[in-house]
């Protein structure tokens, strides 16, 4: 099992404790990105509680995982695709090369 980091910080008025398998320097780029993203939603949404603002931040997070992992979904096929072809060429290359033996 990979050794774990804890890595404490504080997040909105909370103080939190993140166990994890990243080094600090990636977890402080985390909170970094966090802290950056909650405060932009904070200043669109200036009466919303801290709550809805933790939940707003998670959606959106989610939001653009899933998307991320749609593209590269569509990516992988397109690679797939690719592949097949190519290997459909170099093998109708290769039987064009049997008949220049004879």
């Amino acid at each position: 099992m990979a050794n774990l980091n804890r890595y404490k910080f504080t997040f909105s008025d909370k103080q939190l404790t993140l166990t994890t398998e990243h080094d600090n320097l990636f977890m402080e780029e985390i909170e970094r990105v966090a802290k950056e993203k909650y405060q932009a939603l904070q200043e669109e949404m200036p009466t919303a509680d801290s709550e809805t603002l933790a939940i707003l931040l998670a959606i959106n997070t989610l939001s653009v995982q899933l998307q991320r992992e749609l593209e590269f979904d569509q990516q992988e096929e397109e690679l797939a695709r690719l592949r097949k072809k190519l290997l459909g060429q170099i093998q109708t290359a290769e039987l064009g090369n049997e008949g220049d033996l004879s």
